[in-house]
Parts: C-alpha cells; structure tokens; sequence
C-alpha cells in the first residue's frame, strides 16, 4: 500500500512539473502584445498567435491598438490674444525588446486576468496621461504662441507639421516606446468677444466693398453720360455749324434785285387784298440802272392790274 502511495505521487509530481515546464497555451487577445518575462529576466514579445507561461513567468498584456487622445488648449498669440485650440496625438505602443522597461518603467502595472491566466496590464491610456500628454501640450503651445492670430487659421498646415515633427523629435529623444501616427490640429477658434470683433470688422469690410462697387458703377454712368453729352454737343454743334454755312450761302444769294423783287411779290400780295387800294413803293426801290428801273416799271404795272386800275 506504501509502495502503491509513493507511485501515485511520483506520477501527480511529474504531471505539474511537466505542466510547469511546457506551461499553458493562450491565444494572443487581439490589440494586445504579449511580453512574457522569466525570472532569469529573459523576455519574450509575442504580438500574435498562441504564448505560453511557465510557472513563475510574468506575463504583460501591452495594449498596442492604434488610439488617439485629443487636448484642448488656451493659447496666447504673439498679438496677445487668446487662441482654442485642440490638438490629438495619434499612435500606438511600439513592442520591442530595448523599450520593454521604459513601458514598465512610466506605466504602473495593474492585475489583470485573461480567461485562466493572470498578468499585469500596461495601458497606453495611462502611458499617454504620465508621459506624454505635457509634451504634445508643451511643444503645440510653443509652436503656436510665435504666431499671430490675423493669419494662424491660414498656417495651420505649417504649424501642424511643426507640432507633429517637434512632438516625434521629443519622444524618439527620450526614448519613449510609441508610434506616432499622426498629431493633429482640430480646432483653431478665436474667443467669442474676438469673433465679434472679427464679425463686425468683416461685415464693414464688405460693406465697404459694396460702397465701392456702387460708387465705380455710378463714376461709370457718370463718364458714359458725359461722353454721350460730349456726342450729342458735337452733333448740335455740327448741325450749328451746318445752318451757319446754309445761311452764309443764303445771305450771299440775297442781291439788292432779288430783295427787290421779293419785296414787290409782297406788295403784290398785299394788293391783292380786299381792302388794299394803294401800294407804297419805298424810295430806296428805286435806281438809275435801266434794266431795274424796267423791272420795277414791270412790277408797277402788274400791281396797279392787279388793284383794278
């Protein structure tokens, strides 16, 4: 019966000392890195598949998702006015066997368990609030505390690069065990008062640009109208000038004999009147030229017909 005992606990011995040595199979959860310390301070990164631990192993969970963190900020400008603004770091833990003890080192573990397994977890939640978040903060303020807020919204390109470079610069200085994807700069809003201010002087601005459009218009009509006036005063002066030369041409058509004759035609009608008895002849009618003084003896007789005589 002894002997029988001493049997069956040589074989349970064997059983755990064979589960010790060959350890438990998990899969990897996934988003999570897997490190498996021993205590000989060996260290195993598995980021996929299945791990094992032995027994007096420590295994970390690393969360590795890519995660994003945003951070609003007051920033003064350069023109002592205050900027909204909101950065985000974008990234993820990078795993490797020389950043290890920089994760353990910045992020307080906590007790963890994954199905049947214990271990301890290392949130890049955390890492992100101990470590990192004064530096992104630190490095957007100082970026764009250098600029003035009349053209920041036209640079944020330019000065979201800066922060991105700066923030990498800065981490990849101390060593830190993160990817960063990407920084961003999500919002740039000047203070309520200031976008009032910016409102009104903007609406003036334009109205101003309306006043001027109205007034070129009207500066426009106002030239169109003299140059037609213009037109329309060569066109009377054209025509003055016209009548005046019609004129000159009339004046010197008008001889003394056709004045003369015209003056009898009148006289004739005049005799033809009902009431008309007598014609007056002027004097000055009259001349010592024979061929008018037979014209105006002609130009008797038809009257002196024409009154009945």
């Amino acid at each position: 019966m002894t002997k029988l005992l001493r049997t069956l606990a040589a074989g349970m011995a064997g059983i755990v000392l064979a589960s010790m040595l060959t350890g438990c199979g998990k899969v990897v959860p996934p988003g999570t890195t897997v490190i498996i310390l021993s205590p000989s301070g060996d260290s195993k990164i598995v980021s996929s598949g299945v791990y094992k631990g032995w027994g007096r192993d420590k295994v970390y969970f690393v969360d590795t998702k890519l995660k994003s963190y945003p951070k609003d900020l007051k920033i003064l400008c350069a023109d002592d006015i205050n900027m909204d603004v909101s950065v985000k770091w974008v990234g993820s833990f990078d795993v490797r066997s020389d950043t290890i003890d920089v994760i353990k080192a910045k992020v307080p573990a906590s007790q963890t368990r994954r199905g049947d397994v214990s271990g301890l977890e290392l949130s890049l939640d955390q890492f992100y609030k101990i470590a990192m978040e004064d530096i992104v903060s630190s490095i957007t303020r100082t970026t764009i505390s250098a600029y003035k807020t009349d053209n920041i919204r036209e640079q944020r390109e330019e000065i979201r690069n800066t922060v991105k470079q700066g923030v990498i610069a800065r981490l990849k200085e101390l060593k830190y065990p993160v990817d960063t994807a990407d920084v961003l700069i999500t919002n740039l809003d000047y203070p309520k008062e200031i976008t009032e201010m910016r409102k009104k002087i903007k609406n003036a601005e334009l109205k101003d640009l309306e006043n001027a459009a109205i007034a070129k218009a009207e500066v426009a009509k106002a030239r169109r109208d003299a140059e037609l006036a213009a037109e329309k005063g060569k066109a009377r002066l054209v025509e003055a000038e016209a009548d005046a030369a019609a004129n000159r041409v009339r004046a010197e058509s008008l001889t003394p004999e056709i004045i003369m004759i015209k003056q009898i035609e009148m006289y004739e009608k005049l005799a033809n009147g009902p009431n008309n008895t007598a014609v007056l002849i002027p004097f000055s009618a009259l001349g010592s030229d024979m061929d008018k003084t037979m014209l105006l003896r002609d130009s008797v007789e038809r009257l002196e017909k024409a009154a009945g005589k």
